[in-house]
């Protein structure tokens, strides 16, 4: 029978994502009793930003991660009057440092104004495949020099404000023609190459000091053919944790995307991300799914399948990660909120990107 102490350390190993605008017994439930690490949020959650600033509030929970993608361009989760920022592509375009920086701190000041302590951006893939559809402008660049300089500023933007980055897809989602949330894309990229191009932007966020890394549901044949990257001790452990030297969180994909269910049953894919060294498994759908996900772990420490020091591991890097935004404070009040969002400065910025 497992302890309380190691249940909870296990639900921090969780984000998941829920249905609807407000909170439900379930998303509390979620909270309260199984200690998850946090909640990630969709435009299913979201009618207007005062609205998810009111959702968080209501939450209550101190230390909770509240994550979003928030990339700009066409992967942004909420409408005006948060300011639109143009597609990653126009930033590293521009291939300005300062306003690279300007950039990323200004939409993570938006961010913290709601609440959100957690962003999924940058991407740092390389868009080096021009029938690749899923990253295409999300990109800063094919140029892994200037996705590696424009990506580490907006990196260091977005840190300065207390909100979390992450650098994703590693290693790498630039190069596929598929889409991981269809089918699982693979590639025979040798490592020397992945090394000298699309590894490049990922060190040097990880020498910029950002907080986490998310994994790519992308099978890599030359590296790891028997598993994609989020599932992949060979990829994880040894090249983004020993390699890389990255001791930040390692965030999976969301693990309901099709690259993966295909494939891989809950069970089976819980415990190989975990095995494999991530810290944060995302679930971003089915409550169904995010309940045996939990229950997986549970019986694998009291199977001795896992151990509870591998489980502590994760924690220790989770709550780190969570001392590192004690500083994001959301605003007071609406007023404070929307003198925020898209203030002049914000769009004047945008406006000078796009």
């Amino acid at each position: 029978m497992l302890s309380r102490d190691v249940k909870r350390m296990i639900g921090q190993m969780f984000v998941f994502g829920f249905e609807g605008r407000n909170p439900t017994p379930y998303v509390r439930d979620l909270v309260d009793k199984h200690n998850i690490a946090g909640l990630v949020y969709f435009s299913r959650n979201i009618s207007e930003p005062g609205q998810l600033w009111e959702l968080i509030r209501s939450l209550k929970a101190p230390g909770l991660l509240h994550a979003i993608d928030h990339e700009g361009g066409r992967v942004v989760r909420m409408g005006e009057p948060v300011t639109r920022f143009p597609a990653p592509r126009r930033v590293g375009d521009a291939n300005n440092p300062e306003l690279a920086r300007r950039s990323g701190r200004f939409q993570a000041t938006e961010l913290a104004a709601i609440g959100i302590n957690l962003c999924f951006a940058p991407v740092l893939d390389l868009a080096t495949n021009p029938l690749n559809t899923v990253i295409r402008d999300r990109a800063l660049s094919g140029d892994p020099a200037v996705a590696s300089r424009i990506g580490a500023e907006i990196v260091r933007g977005i840190q300065e404000t207390g909100v979390a980055a992450c650098a994703k897809h590693f290693p790498g989602h630039g190069d596929t023609r598929e889409d991981s949330h269809e089918t699982l894309p693979s590639l025979r990229t040798p490592a020397s190459t992945l090394r000298t191009r699309e590894w490049l932007p990922f060190a040097a966020a990880i020498r910029a000091g950002v907080r986490t890394v998310m994994t790519a549901h992308v099978r890599f044949d030359e590296l790891d053919p028997r598993h994609p990257a989020s599932l992949s001790e060979r990829i994880v452990r040894d090249i983004l944790r020993k390699e890389l030297r990255f001791d930040g969180v390692v965030v999976t994909d969301d693990l309901e995307m099709k690259a993966v269910t295909g494939t891989y049953d809950v069970d089976e894919r819980t415990l190989l991300a975990i095995k494999a060294g991530a810290d944060i498994l995302l679930f971003c759908h089915t409550p169904e799914v995010q309940v045996a996900a939990l229950e997986t772990v549970y019986r694998a420490v009291e199977g001795r399948i896992l151990s509870v020091d591998r489980i502590e591991q994760s924690f220790k890097r989770v709550q780190e990660l969570k001392k590192s935004m004690a500083s994001v404070k959301s605003a007071n009040n609406r007023g404070e909120l929307y003198a925020v969002l898209g203030c002049q400065a914000h769009r004047a910025l945008a406006a000078t990107l796009a």
